[in-house]
């Protein structure tokens, strides 16, 4: 497998995992989504909001190589639930096409940068920044379901071969 079939797949297997948690989250009121359940970012609200964020500035960090100014974890991008479902399916299939769009060598380049809080030069190939946007979604996504599991709600699978999207 490539460099880009796996980012391809991983960006499938995102895809489905968020299309299942927000179609559950549907599912709930708005005051459920909001209450704090003592996860990282309190709700789960919180949870996919941070989720999106950090995808948005991962994906930024992949395409130009410097790293994000100015950071804050707890920055927020909305507290409606609709734009916030909306925005998420949207920069999914966004992910897709641009992953598509990238020649084969493109994740494979190496980009270097002075990384402020290791107060140090640093370079790695640009599928290392995207590892984490995938690895940081799973993270948090699994914070979501254990918080869904814990009012009673079945997430079901979220093994790699049961993607009905996947490329395989």
């Amino acid at each position: 497998m490539s460099t880009k079939d796996w980012a391809l797949e991983m960006a499938l297997y995102s895809q489905w995992q968020n299309q299942k948690l927000y179609g559950i989250c549907d599912g709930l009121s708005d005051a459920d989504r909001k209450l704090d359940r003592g996860l990282f970012f309190g709700s789960i609200h919180r949870t996919l909001d941070h989720i999106l964020m950090v995808d948005r500035v991962l994906w930024d960090f992949t395409l130009s190589g410097t790293p994000p100014r100015d950071w804050d974890p707890n920055r927020k991008i909305t507290d409606d639930y609709e734009t916030l479902r909306g925005e998420r399916a949207a920069f999914d299939a966004m992910l897709l096409e641009k992953i598509r769009l990238q020649p084969k060598t493109w994740l494979d380049e190496t980009v270097s940068y002075h990384h402020p809080r290791l107060g140090r030069e640093r370079s790695h190939p640009r599928q290392f920044t995207l590892m984490q946007l995938f690895n940081h979604g799973t993270h948090h996504r699994s914070q979501v379901t254990s918080a869904l599991h814990a009012m009673g709600i079945d997430y079901g699978n979220t093994d790699l071969p049961y993607n009905p999207l996947s490329q395989y």
